[in-house]
């Protein structure tokens, strides 16, 4: 099986006035992983992730904290964040976020 999911195809979220998704890989194609461009332009409240998380920044200048710990990110760089894990952003950031498993609602199919 395979699916290809073009731009067209895409929804984008608000989750914020600073930060927003494009979704390509959902719930509703596959519970086991989901594919987002996430995008960040100031700050991000904290927040606990009920799934894993990996960020690979295309374009970032962003300070993180994780266990009260300020981890900075660039272009180019790469952030796991393990299930559970508590954290808050500030800058600005694009990337491209994978959850495993699949984060979002599930639409019901009728």
């Amino acid at each position: 099986m395979y699916k290809k999911i073009s731009k067209n195809e895409k929804v984008t979220r608000k989750i914020s006035e600073v930060h927003s998704a494009d979704n390509y890989l959902t719930k509703e194609i596959t519970e086991n992983v989901s594919l987002a461009v996430t995008k960040l332009n100031g700050n991000l409240d904290s927040s606990k992730i009920e799934n894993e998380r990996v960020y690979y920044f295309i374009v970032a200048n962003v300070d993180f904290i994780i266990d009260d710990e300020k981890v900075h990110c660039e272009s180019g760089d790469v952030l796991y964040l393990e299930k559970g894990t508590t954290y808050s952003a500030c800058g600005d950031f694009e990337a491209v976020t994978i959850n495993v498993p699949a984060y979002g609602v599930k639409k019901e199919l009728r």
